[in-house]
């Protein structure tokens, strides 16, 4: 778990994956789009059609989770401490 102000998540090319704190705030199906989105990328390190297919293998309403992420995101991102 990181403090990262940016990303919700991440993976490194040697297969660490790093979530941001902030997510315990979101609801738990976002939270496992995160986590599938991730995983995803240690079989594709890129965003291709490939790479989205995995994901919806998983989470078949990951366009869902992406666009709550993305109306969403400020409501976890910003605490009292950040401002």
């Amino acid at each position: 778990m990181r403090n990262q102000k940016t990303k919700w998540g991440s993976c490194s090319s040697t297969g660490t994956l790093g979530l941001n704190w902030r997510l315990m705030q979101a609801p738990p199906a976002i939270v496992d789009y995160i986590v599938v989105h991730e995983l995803a990328h240690l079989r594709e390190m890129n965003h291709s059609e490939a790479f989205w297919e995995i994901v919806g293998e998983f989470d078949p309403e990951w366009e869902q989770h992406r666009a709550w992420l993305r109306e969403h995101s400020a409501e976890l991102v910003f605490s009292e401490a950040d401002l």
